[in-house]
């Protein structure tokens, strides 16, 4: 599977607040099977 909606930065958007939570979703994401992983936040 392939997550093409992630607020996965740290301190960007909506979010991850630190990167150790960003960290902790990319663990969560590998363990539900996601391999792949495309960050879209709102501003750049």
């Amino acid at each position: 599977m392939i997550d093409i909606h992630t607020h996965i930065l740290p301190q960007i958007d909506d979010g991850a607040k630190s990167l150790k939570d960003t960290v902790e979703m990319l663990k969560e994401v590998e363990q539900n099977g996601i391999k792949k992983v495309v960050t879209t936040p709102h501003y750049i």
